[in-house]
């Protein structure tokens, strides 16, 4: 048994978003963006089914541009004020924001919510030592560096029935097989003039999905990324381009078509 998910937003729908955030956002020098970003995640959420064997799963947002502003504020006052450091923590809160307002509801009415356990000192932690062993290593340890981090943010995770746990995603990957996907991507991007830089980008995007399990109700369910590297460079390529033809109007459909892209290859298999 597949969990698959299905993108139906348009380009049309997203337009409207987009001007009408960047118009008030313009107008209140920046003071809207957050009710900006919250609107285009509410939009996403709201195009956005996860397909079971139990029906369509229907998510939804539920946090606001006040709160998010509030969050916003103080972290880039308090991050300055302590030259970074408070970054890690504001990390943490915006990761949670995100993580707890995203709710999923299945036919039979059962919500479905993600609490993020995460702290701001473990990740100073981890990003500390990451930042400093990568600059050591002039960048070989990056590869680790991100697998600590995907491991940070997924193993904090706790998935919630109607406000009970009943679920855990995990993070599986090892930094050396990223080394390796690394090393092959730089390669090939350089020889190719940048080319094979989009099928450099699916690999990674496999080995995250890939190693990314979900405990839901006693079974465990592996991620699994179907996309491929000719696609996403085909919807870049047009993108880009239409973009420029139409003076960034057709933007909002190549972002629509990322999205697409993104949200549909992605899928978990059941493990049993």
């Amino acid at each position: 048994m597949e969990r698959r998910f299905s993108f139906s937003g348009t380009g049309g729908g997203l337009l409207g978003k987009f001007l009408v955030g960047m118009i008030l956002t313009g107008i209140t020098l920046g003071i809207y963006a957050p009710w900006f970003i919250v609107n285009l995640q509410k939009y996403i959420c709201e195009n956005l089914t996860l397909k079971t064997e139990a029906g369509d799963v229907k998510f939804s947002f539920n946090g606001t541009g006040g709160k998010l502003f509030g969050t916003y504020l103080l972290g880039v006052i308090l991050t300055g004020v302590t030259f970074g450091i408070y970054g890690a923590w504001f990390m943490v809160n915006i990761t949670r924001f995100f993580a707890e307002n995203t709710q999923g509801k299945t036919p039979d009415g059962n919500a479905y919510t993600i609490q993020f356990r995460g702290n701001g000192a473990s990740l100073f932690g981890t990003m500390f030592v990451g930042v400093l062993l990568s600059m050591i290593t002039f960048g070989i340890y990056s590869p680790w560096f991100l697998v600590k981090l995907a491991k940070f943010f997924n193993d904090n995770m706790d998935v919630l029935e109607n406000g009970s746990k009943v679920g855990a995603f995990a993070f599986k990957g090892e930094g050396g097989e990223l080394f390796g996907i690394y090393i092959l991507g730089a390669i090939l991007s350089t020889v190719t003039l940048g080319i094979y830089s989009f099928w450099f980008a699916v690999n990674v995007m496999k080995y995250f999905n890939n190693h990314t399990e979900v405990q839901l109700n006693g079974k465990t369910y592996s991620g699994d990324f179907t996309g491929t590297g000719g696609k996403y460079f085909v919807i870049n390529f047009v993108g880009y381009l239409l973009t420029m033809l139409t003076i960034g109007i057709y933007g909002a459909w190549y972002m629509c078509n990322l999205l697409k892209f993104q949200y549909e290859s992605v899928r978990f298999i059941d493990k049993a």
